[in-house]
């Protein structure tokens, strides 16, 4: 009886992602530091450090590698494995959110600073369907410029999850 193995594949192996955020850098570090830290996982296309107005580091970067394995194996060795001189905690490595993880998240960030609602995005399905849970605060519920505010932003939400 012969019967198929499905593998499946991580979010990240399905975009293929190459992309890695770094944070918690030592923010005297240059972009030849963070590549010598890096290269030995595979080639870098790309090494490029966050930098505020005045030029200064903020502290993390962005890397990106040749391929998804390499960017894997990053993760695997260096994710919270030291703590750099004059950083708070324990290294950050992550594969870099997506433009439309990115605009998600910004959006509730925002709702929620407006205190108006409270968002809450809950992926589930192999599609990545997104449940909308949205919470008014009591003396919100009653105003009508609020609701039409929420209902506004979630088929907004509801339409970048898709």
């Amino acid at each position: 009886m012969d019967a198929e193995i499905q593998v499946g594949l991580t979010r990240a192996e399905q975009r293929e992602d190459r992309k890695l955020f770094v944070g918690m850098l030592n923010k005297q570090q240059s972009e030849d530091d963070v590549r010598r830290l890096f290269e030995a996982f595979g080639n870098i296309e790309e090494c490029t450090i966050l930098r505020g107005p005045d030029g200064n580091s903020k502290g993390c970067a962005f890397v990106k590698y040749s391929s998804h394995a390499e960017a894997q194996a990053a993760i695997n060795a260096l994710h919270g494995s030291q703590t750099m001189p004059g950083a708070s905690s324990s290294l950050v490595v992550k594969f870099a959110d997506t433009d439309k993880e990115r605009t998600m998240r910004r959006m509730q960030q925002m709702a929620g600073q407006m205190g108006m609602f409270n968002p809450m995005a809950i992926q589930f399905g192999a599609y990545g369907a997104y449940a909308q849970a949205v919470m008014l605060h009591p003396f919100d519920s009653k105003m009508w410029p609020s609701a039409r505010f929420v209902h506004r932003t979630e088929v907004l939400l509801n339409t970048l999850s898709r």
